[in-house]
Protein backbone atom coordinates (compact mmCIF):
# COMPACT_ATOMS: atom_id res chain seq x y z
CA UNK A 1 0.00 0.00 0.00
CA UNK A 2 2.84 2.41 0.82
CA UNK A 3 4.45 1.69 -2.54
CA UNK A 4 1.14 2.43 -4.28
CA UNK A 5 0.73 5.75 -2.38
CA UNK A 6 4.34 6.72 -3.17
CA UNK A 7 3.71 6.02 -6.85
CA UNK A 8 0.54 8.18 -6.80
CA UNK A 9 2.35 11.10 -5.14
CA UNK A 10 5.26 10.83 -7.59
CA UNK A 11 2.87 10.73 -10.52
CA UNK A 12 1.04 13.81 -9.18
CA UNK A 13 4.34 15.64 -8.74
CA UNK A 14 5.39 14.87 -12.31
CA UNK A 15 1.98 16.06 -13.56
CA UNK A 16 2.20 19.35 -11.66
CA UNK A 17 5.77 19.89 -12.87
CA UNK A 18 4.64 19.28 -16.46
CA UNK A 19 1.80 21.74 -16.05
CA UNK A 20 4.13 24.42 -14.65
CA UNK A 21 6.61 23.89 -17.50
CA UNK A 22 3.82 24.09 -20.08
CA UNK A 23 2.56 27.38 -18.63
CA UNK A 24 6.13 28.75 -18.62
CA UNK A 25 6.57 27.72 -22.27
CA UNK A 26 3.34 29.49 -23.22
CA UNK A 27 4.54 32.71 -21.58
CA UNK A 28 7.89 32.44 -23.35
CA UNK A 29 6.20 31.83 -26.71
CA UNK A 30 3.99 34.87 -26.19
CA UNK A 31 7.05 36.98 -25.40
CA UNK A 32 8.88 35.65 -28.45
CA UNK A 33 5.90 36.43 -30.67
CA UNK A 34 5.76 39.98 -29.35
CA UNK A 35 9.53 40.43 -29.85
CA UNK A 36 9.22 39.16 -33.43
CA UNK A 37 6.37 41.60 -34.09
CA UNK A 38 8.41 44.49 -32.71
CA UNK A 39 11.42 43.48 -34.82
CA UNK A 40 9.24 43.32 -37.94
CA UNK A 41 7.84 46.80 -37.22
CA UNK A 42 11.36 48.16 -36.66
CA UNK A 43 12.46 46.79 -40.03
CA UNK A 44 9.39 48.31 -41.68
CA UNK A 45 10.13 51.71 -40.10
CA UNK A 46 13.74 51.50 -41.25
CA UNK A 47 12.73 50.55 -44.80
CA UNK A 48 10.34 53.51 -44.98
CA UNK A 49 13.09 55.84 -43.83
CA UNK A 50 15.56 54.38 -46.36
CA UNK A 51 13.05 54.76 -49.20
CA UNK A 52 12.32 58.39 -48.33
CA UNK A 53 16.06 59.11 -48.04
CA UNK A 54 16.48 57.65 -51.54
CA UNK A 55 13.82 60.11 -52.77
CA UNK A 56 15.65 62.89 -50.95
CA UNK A 57 18.89 62.00 -52.76
CA UNK A 58 17.07 61.92 -56.11
CA UNK A 59 15.56 65.35 -55.44
CA UNK A 60 18.96 66.74 -54.48
CA UNK A 61 20.57 65.28 -57.60
CA UNK A 62 17.77 66.74 -59.72
CA UNK A 63 18.36 70.16 -58.20
CA UNK A 64 22.08 69.92 -58.91
CA UNK A 65 21.44 68.88 -62.51
CA UNK A 66 19.10 71.82 -63.06
CA UNK A 67 21.50 74.28 -61.41
CA UNK A 68 24.34 73.08 -63.64
CA UNK A 69 22.05 73.15 -66.72
CA UNK A 70 22.34 69.40 -67.35
CA UNK A 71 18.75 69.13 -68.51
CA UNK A 72 19.07 65.67 -70.05
CA UNK A 73 20.26 64.28 -66.70
CA UNK A 74 17.56 66.26 -64.90
CA UNK A 75 14.91 64.77 -67.16
CA UNK A 76 16.21 61.26 -66.44
CA UNK A 77 16.24 61.92 -62.69
CA UNK A 78 12.72 63.33 -62.77
CA UNK A 79 11.52 60.08 -64.42
CA UNK A 80 13.25 58.07 -61.68
CA UNK A 81 11.65 60.23 -59.00
CA UNK A 82 8.19 59.92 -60.58
CA UNK A 83 8.35 56.12 -60.63
CA UNK A 84 9.79 55.82 -57.13
CA UNK A 85 7.50 58.39 -55.51
CA UNK A 86 4.27 56.50 -56.12
CA UNK A 87 5.87 53.20 -55.15
CA UNK A 88 7.10 54.58 -51.84
CA UNK A 89 3.75 56.26 -51.14
CA UNK A 90 1.75 53.08 -51.65
CA UNK A 91 4.25 50.69 -50.09
CA UNK A 92 4.54 52.71 -46.88
CA UNK A 93 1.00 54.12 -46.72
CA UNK A 94 0.37 52.94 -43.13
CA UNK A 95 3.74 54.16 -41.86
CA UNK A 96 3.57 57.58 -43.51
CA UNK A 97 0.01 58.36 -42.46
CA UNK A 98 -0.76 62.07 -42.87
CA UNK A 99 2.87 62.73 -43.87
CA UNK A 100 2.19 60.71 -47.01
CA UNK A 101 0.44 63.78 -48.36
CA UNK A 102 3.88 65.32 -48.76
CA UNK A 103 4.69 62.60 -51.28
CA UNK A 104 1.48 63.37 -53.14
CA UNK A 105 2.52 67.03 -53.34
CA UNK A 106 6.03 65.99 -54.38
CA UNK A 107 4.55 63.91 -57.19
CA UNK A 108 2.62 66.92 -58.48
CA UNK A 109 5.71 69.12 -58.20
CA UNK A 110 8.01 66.65 -59.97
CA UNK A 111 5.52 66.36 -62.84
CA UNK A 112 5.54 70.16 -63.12
CA UNK A 113 9.34 70.12 -63.18
CA UNK A 114 9.41 67.37 -65.81
CA UNK A 115 6.97 69.28 -68.04
CA UNK A 116 9.01 72.44 -67.50
CA UNK A 117 12.15 70.63 -68.62
CA UNK A 118 10.41 69.53 -71.82
CA UNK A 119 8.79 72.86 -72.61
CA UNK A 120 11.75 75.08 -71.73
CA UNK A 121 10.41 76.87 -68.67
CA UNK A 122 12.74 79.51 -67.24
CA UNK A 123 15.70 78.11 -65.34
CA UNK A 124 14.82 80.18 -62.26
CA UNK A 125 11.39 78.57 -62.00
CA UNK A 126 12.88 75.09 -62.38
CA UNK A 127 15.39 75.82 -59.64
CA UNK A 128 12.67 77.15 -57.31
CA UNK A 129 10.52 74.07 -57.86
CA UNK A 130 13.46 71.69 -57.44
CA UNK A 131 14.51 73.47 -54.24
CA UNK A 132 10.98 73.08 -52.90
CA UNK A 133 11.00 69.40 -53.81
CA UNK A 134 14.38 68.80 -52.17
CA UNK A 135 13.27 70.68 -49.05
CA UNK A 136 10.03 68.70 -48.78
CA UNK A 137 11.84 65.38 -49.12
CA UNK A 138 14.46 66.44 -46.58
CA UNK A 139 11.71 67.45 -44.16
CA UNK A 140 9.87 64.15 -44.59
CA UNK A 141 13.10 62.21 -44.06
CA UNK A 142 13.71 64.24 -40.91
CA UNK A 143 10.23 63.48 -39.56
CA UNK A 144 10.65 59.75 -40.18
CA UNK A 145 14.14 59.77 -38.71
CA UNK A 146 12.94 61.50 -35.55
CA UNK A 147 9.98 59.12 -35.17
CA UNK A 148 12.25 56.12 -35.67
CA UNK A 149 14.66 57.36 -33.00
CA UNK A 150 11.82 58.10 -30.57
CA UNK A 151 10.35 54.62 -30.99
CA UNK A 152 13.66 53.00 -30.15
Amino acid sequence: MILHDLFDWTNAGVGVTGLVLTIAAIFQATGAKQAARQAREAVYRRNALDDVKRLERLASSLLTAIETEQYGLASHQSRDFISECRHVREHHRARLGKDGGKLDQAFILIRTIARGLLTGVARGNLIDWAQGLAGDMSGLAGVLSRETEEEQ
